[in-house]
This record gives C-alpha cells, structure tokens and sequence, in this order.
C-alpha cells in the first residue's frame, strides 16, 4: 500500500462530529447530519473529555463527571437527531484531549469527514479559530469541515466574518 492509499481516507466511512454542549457544537452537528443524511452514511457523535475541562466541575471526581457528560450526550446535545428518520446515528464519549480524542475515533472507525465547530466551549481569543479546531485541521489526514460561528456570535467582530467568505470561496 503507497503512502497516498494509507492516509486517504474512505469516502463511504461515517461522518464524525465534535460536540461540547456550545452553540457552534450544535451547528456543527446540524451540518455533519445533513452531510451524513446526503452522503448515505452514518454519523457519529463524539464528545471527547478529559480530567479537567469545560464541562461538569473537576472536584466531582471523574465517574460522576463522566455520569454528567453522558447525561447531557444523550438528554440534550443529541436530542435533536430523535427527529431524523432518515439518519443512522451514535454517540460515543471518548476519555482524553479533545483533538487526540476526535483524531483517534475517526481512525478507528474510517471516518469520511470530521465536522468541528470553529470554537466550542473553551475561550479562545482568536477571531478565525479556537485551538481545537486549528489542532485538528494542522494534525488530520482526513478532510475537515470547520463550520463558522453564527452572524451573532463574539467572534464574528473584527474580521472572523472573512473567515466564512474564504471557507465559501475555497
């Protein structure tokens, strides 16, 4: 197998998506379901979460924050795809950094796409992208869809808004 066969990916793989509860985390799954739906593949959710992060409060200790995350995976983040009949759908929550998480489960499955919002959760200053979607873009060998913030959202000020016209043009 060339080095080209090894790190292409497969294009009837399912579509991944990264979520954690934010506002672009959900626009992000809307598009990947919409991309899964018309590509006739499944997708999957993933939550990726490590000792210390954005969601639940460290001092519970990790079996009650990972009780809470999976909680909010199945009661609230992928409520919305119940309406889907035409979507094959999972959620998986994965342990680790965001980036290896996502990474790791898009290899393990062959994933076709990964689907990320340009900012989650953390508070990235930078207006074009926070450090997991930059991470995963930089790391991937796979294609990446970056689904900008909302015409509302903070970082749309200052020139995030030229991030959607180069995304559009390309």
């Amino acid at each position: 197998m060339s080095d080209l066969e090894q790190h292409v990916p497969s294009t009837t793989g399912p579509v991944i998506v990264g979520v954690d509860g934010s506002p672009e985390a959900e626009r992000g799954m809307r598009f990947a379901a919409d991309l899964a739906e018309r590509l006739d593949v499944e997708l999957v959710v993933i939550h990726a979460y490590g000792l210390i992060g954005s969601f639940g409060d460290w001092r519970d200790g990790p079996e009650e924050r990972e009780r809470q995350v999976r909680a909010a995976m199945a009661d609230d983040w992928c409520a919305p795809l119940s309406q889907r009949t035409g979507l094959t759908w999972r959620w998986e929550c994965v342990q680790g950094a965001a980036v290896e998480g996502l990474l790791r489960a898009a290899d393990d499955i062959d994933a076709a796409f990964i689907v990320v919002g340009s900012h989650g959760a953390g508070h990235s200053v930078s207006p074009f992208l926070g450090s997991t979607s930059q991470d995963i873009l930089r790391h991937s060998h796979r294609p990446v869809v970056v689904i900008p913030p909302a015409d509302d959202h903070e970082h749309r000020r200052g020139g995030a808004a030229a991030m959607r016209d180069v995304v559009a043009d390309a």
